[in-house]
């Protein structure tokens, strides 16, 4: 369905899908529902998206956000300050993309293949190269999504917001504050606050890197981003079960819900949480 960008680790439609349109519409309509819910959900569009969903062009900005050498080669071309653009680039008004084996030209206007690239004319071919990408590439698979989306979050009100914002509604921030998460936890089963695991649990977790914390709320909520309110509004459970130490803790991202068994000992908790975090792989729409 989507594009995956390894530079970016963002994802953007595939100009080359063999999935019903249908499917686009449902992710619209569950991103507008993580608005209406006040939910994150772990889709990690540019701000190219929002920027469409509001009517709004992407710019070459954008383009240095989900792709970021396709970006800097663009980028090169309308820097440079010589006379011979058209013998240095060897470009023309078409691109080629590659599709499951098959390399395909792609003109960015017509008879785009005869029309070299000069001063003259460079920046009329990044604009098209930015209109194939964002809109031409995929435009039956975004207005798919879009009419999604709209049909839970359209009307008046969409236009009060910036895109950066309606992007923070859908995918959160990254404003963490792990003591506010640890205050805000809820406890059941034998567990309290006090309880010998649970201080385990948090001093191993505190002693986690960054990027691990971020990786045991993915594993844990299914994003590793906390809801635009901020910290205050994630609250998660910790519930004790009756498995043996061998056993690793297992999430229901539903509830933000962790069953942990009652381990003894910090090592073998550090052991059991690294391996059930680092395991965790989530859904694709690749």
């Amino acid at each position: 369905m989507f594009t995956f960008h390894t530079e970016s680790n963002l994802l953007w439609f595939s100009d080359k899908c063999f999935v019903e349109q249908k499917w686009f519409h449902l992710i619209g309509i569950i991103c507008g529902l993580a608005i209406y819910n006040s939910t994150v959900v772990d889709l990690h569009f540019p701000l190219a998206l929002y920027k469409k969903l509001l009517d709004v062009s992407p710019t070459l900005e954008d383009l240095k956000e989900l792709s970021p050498t396709e970006a800097r080669s663009l980028q090169q071309l309308m820097d440079y300050d010589r006379e011979d653009v058209e013998e240095a680039f060897l470009l023309t008004f078409a691109i080629t993309r590659e599709n499951y084996g098959i390399t395909e030209v792609k003109e960015l206007v017509p008879g785009g293949e005869s029309i070299g690239v000069d001063k003259n004319n460079r920046k009329e071919f990044v604009e098209a190269y930015l209109r194939y990408i964002f809109r031409d590439s995929a435009s039956e698979q975004y207005t798919a999504f879009s009419t999604g989306f709209l049909k839970v979050c359209g009307g008046e009100i969409l236009s009060l917001f910036q895109p950066c914002e309606l992007m923070a509604m859908v995918v959160g921030n990254s404003n963490y504050n792990w003591e506010v998460m640890e205050k805000n936890t809820v406890y059941k089963g034998e567990f309290t606050a006090t309880h010998p695991t649970v201080r385990l649990f948090w001093e191993v977790f505190h002693e986690f890197s960054l990027e691990k914390k971020k990786q045991f709320l993915l594993f844990l909520t299914g994003s590793d981003r906390i809801p635009i309110h901020g910290m205050e509004s994630l609250r998660i459970i910790i519930q004790s079960t009756t498995a043996e130490e061998h056993y690793l803790p297992v999430a229901h991202t539903c509830y933000n819900l962790l069953d942990m068994p009652r381990y003894q000992t910090k090592e073998i908790l550090h052991c059991r949480l690294t391996q059930a975090v680092e395991q965790y792989e989530g859904f694709s729409l690749v």
